[in-house]
């Protein structure tokens, strides 16, 4: 869902003015270890992200960020390229003094718009196309934190987790995918001056509507295209057609899947796995065309499905159930056998994906729809996003969610912290307390799991 609310902006929309000086000292102590003098001068979404780029990314704050290799940007947010295009080229133009940029939905930068007055000082702050402004890469910064908090975010001055950057003051508007809940695209606007980023603030609010207006049809548009490629289905003689967008949700064949599973949440949450599965495949690798053999994602036994992805004008539109047992689904391309793939976990690493076993897999962590996995191999972000989605996809293997943050793989638990009052937090290396943290309510079941009974309670 697209945040209505503007980090760093008040409630009117004017970019509220930090204390400098004392944000410079806070991000001083900060970087010397120390959070507690920080907390009381920098707002908590900031402070959040000092500590993602410390203890998470290990960005260094005081080295120059470095260009990144670009991957293709996804040509199904080419219009909204384009619409961010024309609201930075415009703001550049019209309000001056400033650098404005848009990004993919990874924060790799494809275009920018500055005065010739601020050319060079867009290039010497690496505002360029060749550098990728994530945070995990670049630190706290405007478009990177609009991506995670997928809204307005103003980051200023001494904000910016990276030294080098303390000079500006910068505005991140990110547009989120209405399908698949992530982000698509993201719009910034860097200026030396506070005055100027107060202005496009203002601005932004409603110019944003429209990008979001044309993802919004784009939807419309792909589930029309599922649509009517289910009917073709059944004119060619498939008796079970069911649609989906890419995320998962029903968009056609809803009679036939209420029929069949009694409105039961399970074959649901098993078609959206399956959906983000079968996308992530297709985004790791562009020539992925392959069909998937789904199983019995619907409750009647000796049935299986064939799920097809169905490509519209602008790329991947959704998918196509049919039965396997019909001549349309039959007739299709090869299908996959994925059995050997449904127990492996994908994740990102310097550009490639991993494929992990569910064992190698410590613990999983949720920050905002990204999920890191703790592994053996190091710390990874998983391809699959969402807490919930990667919790359907290991509850198989025995991991166990303890908390709304948090799954653990309670076979690599091996050190178990009492907090005082019956709270308990779980380590997974023996030597270093990782505080994984355990919620009241799951207290029970991870006692139960791990034989803890008969520890004392603290």
């Amino acid at each position: 869902m697209q945040s209505s609310t503007v980090s760093g902006v008040d409630q009117t929309g004017v970019v509220m003015r930090p204390r400098r000086a004392n944000t410079l000292s806070a991000w001083k102590h900060f970087i010397n270890g120390n959070d507690e003098a920080a907390e009381s001068f920098v707002p908590q979404h900031i402070l959040d992200s000092w500590r993602r780029c410390r203890d998470v990314h290990n960005v260094d704050p005081v080295r120059p960020l470095a260009p990144v290799t670009a991957s293709a940007c996804s040509t199904r947010y080419r219009g909204v390229y384009a619409h961010l295009g024309g609201i930075a080229s415009a703001v550049a133009r019209e309000v001056g003094d400033c650098v404005a940029t848009v990004t993919d939905g990874h924060g790799q930068i494809l275009a920018v718009w500055s005065d010739a007055r601020l050319r060079r000082e867009a290039n010497d702050s690496n505002l360029e196309p060749e550098f990728s402004w994530t945070e995990a890469i670049a630190g706290t910064n405007g478009m990177g934190m609009a991506l995670i908090l997928q809204g307005i975010v103003a980051v200023r001055g001494p904000e910016h987790w990276r030294a080098d950057m303390h000079d500006w003051n910068c505005l991140g508007a990110a547009v989120t995918d209405p399908v698949l809940g992530e982000p698509a695209a993201a719009l910034n606007i860097s200026s030396r001056s506070e005055e100027t980023i107060t202005t496009v603030a203002h601005r932004l609010r409603e110019e944003l509507a429209a990008a979001r207006e044309h993802l919004a049809r784009r939807a419309e548009r792909d589930a029309a295209t599922v649509r009517r490629a289910c009917a073709r289905a059944v004119v060619r003689g498939s008796n079970v057609v069911i649609g989906l967008d890419l995320a998962g949700a029903v968009v056609a064949g809803c009679n036939e899947l209420r029929r069949r599973s009694g409105a039961a949440e399970e074959p649901l949450q098993a078609l959206r796995a399956m959906a983000r599965e079968g996308l992530a495949g297709a985004t790791a690798n562009p020539d992925w065309r392959t069909n998937l053999v789904t199983g019995a994602p619907l409750p009647l036994a000796g049935e299986s499905f064939v799920m097809q992805l169905i490509e519209g004008a602008d790329g991947p539109a959704g998918w196509m159930l049919t039965r396997s047992s019909d001549r349309a689904a039959m007739s299709a391309a090869p299908v996959e056998q994925p059995a050997e793939r449904a127990t492996r976990v994908a994740a990102e690493a310097d550009r490639c994906v991993l494929l992990l076993a569910p064992h190698e897999i410590r613990f999983a962590e949720a920050q905002g729809h990204a999920v890191w996995l703790v592994t053996d191999r190091g710390r990874l972000r998983a391809l699959t996003r969402g807490i919930d989605n990667v919790e359907r996809q290991l509850a198989v293997h025995g991991f166990l969610r303890v908390h709304r943050s948090f799954l653990v793989n309670p076979d690599r638990v091996q050190r178990i912290d009492q907090k005082g009052n019956g709270v308990i937090a779980l380590s997974t290396d023996p030597g270093r307390a990782e505080d994984i943290p355990v919620s009241r309510r799951s207290i029970p079941a991870v006692r139960q799991l791990l034989g803890l009974d008969s520890v004392a309670r603290g």
